[in-house]
């Protein structure tokens, strides 16, 4: 047993938010003491003075997707960025150029996944053609990214790489047609990287997780359209050797896929997006509602009938897996409910999002027998910067954005950053739950701490090993200058921590080496 007293710190444990302690015994990686005294004739291997600094609890962030983000942060980019006068490039002009320069810089034959677009804030409201994308690129496959992530522009190069005909074809996947293909375009995508690539991307993401003090993540991987999948198998065996825990829910509707990973797995998941998402997204005009888009006039229909969600759910429940669905519009959102209300296990089921839920759903919301992963730094952004929702929804819509009212309740609402739709700062997701869309719905900095923790740990399974500073409980926790729970909410999206501990070691930045990368496999493999 190797013995550490942390001290010289206040330690904020998470459990209220004025509960306090100074001295926190870890034994191999454990909590094993909480004192307000120094125990007394007690020999520590070592003690470790935290400088006067705050400590709480490391966060979770339950639903990411890391596959993706490890891609991006190797060898994507962002057409877009959010900066405080606007959003640029504001035109398709500028998303040429920004192209154009970054194509020059790749091989003739690279392929190129560029994320971020922003629909809404571009001018001509649009994502560019497939024959744009041809010149732009210089004739490379490439795949554009709405910042919603469910919908997409494609050249022509990558359309025949996915076997889909080009003739006549713009290039823009929307809705199904976009969801159906994302198994094979992130084969493709996979197939490009090299393993420094990887190496870069799988320190860069592990970096960013503890830059912010996130300890583990609920990655939500896997397509139901790849045969194979391979991409899913690789990260998988990547990630149980990561220094940030990862908790995988893997998105097929079959089941057989799923069994393989199994065995590494401490609780069976399945779902979240993939083949488990009810609808699309509102960017996209695929968002399901019983009303139609304000611009558009249309209607965007469940991606399934309730007859099959329901057969599906069974499935999965009878096999003792904890389901996660996505489901942003109030369609989708009945849907996935309709189908979970007939689980009997009182096995704790998810919502990935369920942004516009209607009266009805918010009833069934309180009943507590699902955990709702929003994302609400994504709707702080959308009101300032992009007005999605009101270009797009009727107003009676946008006023259902609630949070306070499903915290009150005493649901298990997360806090989350979709990552890579949305970068993986957890604080900006915490600024748009104290600064909410709708001001009334806001909640407190500590309420909001608790959606980054405790209730994560709920939704994952793991209320009992993680999610507060207590005995028994994993001593991942991160040091900061600042109390959280003093600052002034709409100060929260500047804390930052200062050193991030894991198992009661402090995390050591990654250089992003394909030796570093190689080395960590030797480490003792996690359950995921």
């Amino acid at each position: 047993m190797k013995r550490t007293l942390f001290y010289g710190g206040i330690f904020h444990s998470g459990v209220s938010e004025d509960d306090t302690f100074r001295f926190l015994e870890v034994t191999d990686g454990t909590i094993t003491g909480i004192f307000q005294e120094k125990p007394a004739d007690v020999r520590y291997k070592n003690e470790v003075s935290l400088g006067g600094k705050h400590v709480y609890p490391c966060l979770i962030d339950a639903h990411v997707h890391m596959l993706f983000s490890v891609v991006v942060m190797a060898m994507g980019f962002n057409v877009c960025e959010i900066t405080q006068d606007g959003v640029e490039p504001h035109n398709l002009a500028g998303v040429e150029k920004k192209i154009r320069d970054y194509a020059a810089r790749q091989p003739k034959n690279a392929v190129i996944a560029a994320n971020n677009y922003i629909l809404t804030a571009v001018d001509e409201r649009r994502l560019p053609t497939k024959d744009e994308l041809d010149e732009w690129a210089g004739g490379r496959p490439i795949v554009i990214y709405n910042i919603d992530g469910h919908c997409s522009a494609l050249s022509t190069k990558m359309l025949l790489k996915l076997e889909i005909e080009p003739t006549g074809h713009n290039g823009i996947l929307s809705g199904a047609a976009h969801e159906r293909v994302q198994g094979r375009l992130t084969d493709i995508i996979g197939a490009a990287i090299t393993l420094p690539l990887l190496a870069k991307g799988c320190a860069n993401f592990q970096n960013a997780c503890a830059k912010y003090g996130i300890s583990v993540v609920g990655a939500l991987e896997g397509n139901g359209d790849s045969p194979k999948d391979a991409t899913t198998a690789l990260i998988v065996k990547l990630a149980r050797h990561f220094d940030v825990g990862v908790r995988f829910y893997f998105q097929y509707f079959d089941l057989g896929k799923t069994e393989k990973f199994a065995k590494y797995q401490k609780h069976l998941r399945v779902g979240g997006c993939g083949d488990w998402e009810m609808d699309g997204a509102t960017g996209s005009h695929s968002a399901a509602f019983h009303v139609p888009f304000k611009d558009t006039g249309t209607i965007a229909p469940c991606y399934y009938e309730q007859d099959f969600v329901d057969r599906v759910v069974k499935e999965a429940e009878e096999k003792g897996y904890q389901i996660a669905s996505h489901a942003i519009g109030e369609a989708a959102i009945e849907r996935i409910i309709a189908a979970l209300n007939k689980t009997t296990s009182g096995r704790l089921h998810r919502i990935e999002h369920c942004e516009f839920h209607n009266d009805k759903s918010l009833e069934e919301l309180k009943k507590l027998r699902y955990a709702v992963m929003m994302q609400p730094g994504y709707a702080w952004i959308d009101k300032r910067y992009l007005n999605t929702y009101t270009q797009f929804l009727p107003q009676e819509i946008v006023n259902r954005l609630r949070f306070k009212t499903l915290y009150d309740a005493g649901i298990c609402i997360c806090g989350s950053s979709d990552s890579p739709v949305q970068d993986m700062d957890p604080w900006l997701q915490m600024l748009g739950m104290v600064d909410f869309y709708n001001p009334e719905e806001s909640i407190t900095p500590f309420e909001a701490f608790r959606c980054y923790t405790i209730n994560p740990a709920r939704a994952i399974l793991e209320e009992d090993e993680r999610g507060t500073l207590e005995v028994g409980k994993v001593a991942d926790f991160f040091t900061a200058d600042e109390d959280l729970f003093a600052v002034h909410p709409k100060d929260i999206v500047s804390f930052r921590p200062q050193c991030t501990y894991y198992g009661g070691r402090p995390y050591r930045k990654k250089k992003g080496t394909s030796a570093e990368l190689l080395w960590s496999m030797l480490k003792r493999a996690k359950p995921v």
